[in-house]
């Protein structure tokens, strides 16, 4: 393709609205008011093709959801190994320190009746490494039509569009969610997952999907003053989901991180420099979800 597919924040909240139709029936679908989810990821050192110099990143993200608005903020701090070996570095510089994210969105949905459900969410977010600026900024959007063929079998159709400083994209949805016993499967392009509860308190889950984002650089980047870096990777996650208390669900797991690349774009959004591939790498990841 040569387009981005879309950024991160649009997969991810696809898929928190969807996923809120298919257990036990949208119909009966538990409503809360107020949502926190802490996130926290560390992903182990990765070289560059044909270098020695490689990085390692620490990853965090706060969102907080408060009848149907959200705020959210994520911040990626890297760690870098033999930078002087690095295409894209001057000397042996730091490209930068972290990427961080603010966002803002909305999203609800409206039934029907029993079996027809529509969904609609939208966001604006700034992704930077240390400014925001108007040429940071990010939109997207998606409307989504729900379909309970029965309570354990949701079909779900729609588009979802984004922004991003160097390109728009305009894709379809398509997904389903079944459940069978203690099964629960949910597959969207581009993040599926497949999850077997032992009790009511217990759940394994394997998620797969893939992430991307533009962020711009800051004006004294020696990468590219006031430019841009596009970065693209696909994760598969082993998750156990512990729901301590009512209210709240501890998740913990290794992640296999891989397809990686990152591009890069001068201030007037041309490309410079050669795409970087970047090698496989293991991670491991914390998630808290509070629910009221």
């Amino acid at each position: 393709m040569k387009k981005q597919l879309l950024m991160y924040t649009v997969i991810i909240s696809f898929l928190l609205v969807c996923n809120a139709f298919a257990e036990e029936g949208a119909a009966q679908e538990k409503e809360t008011n107020f949502i926190v989810s802490i996130n926290s990821a560390y992903l182990g050192d990765a070289e560059f093709d044909d270098s020695s110099g490689s990085f390692s990143t620490v990853n965090s993200a706060v969102e907080v959801t408060a009848y149907n608005f959200s705020v959210i903020y994520e911040n990626e701090t890297y760690s870098w190994n033999n930078r002087s070996d690095i295409d894209f570095v001057k000397g042996s510089n730091t490209p930068w320190n972290s990427l961080q994210k603010l966002g803002v969105g909305y999203g609800n949905r409206y039934a029907f009746d029993a079996k027809n459900f529509l969904v609609y969410f939208a966001q604006a977010s700034s992704q930077f490494e240390d400014a925001i600026t108007g040429d940071s900024i990010t939109l997207a959007g998606l409307v989504g039509y729900n379909y309970a063929f029965s309570p354990n079998f949701v079909v779900t159709i729609g588009v979802v569009a984004g922004y991003n400083p160097l390109d728009w994209n305009v894709l379809p949805i398509l997904g389903f969610q079944y459940s069978y016993d203690e099964w629960v499967v949910k597959l969207a392009f581009p993040v599926s997952n497949v999850a077997y509860r032992f009790s009511d308190s217990f759940a394994l889950r394997v998620d797969i999907g893939l992430e991307s984002g533009v962020y711009q650089l800051s004006s004294s980047s020696d990468v590219a003053k006031n430019g841009y870096v596009k970065k693209r990777e696909a994760k598969v996650s082993l998750f156990a989901d512990w729901e301590c208390m009512e209210n709240i669900t501890f998740s913990f797991g290794p992640q296999y991180i891989f397809a990686r690349r990152m591009k890069f774009y001068t201030s007037a959004h041309n490309r410079t420099g050669s795409a970087e591939d970047i090698s496989d790498t293991w991670g491991v990841a914390a998630n808290v979800n509070i629910e009221f």
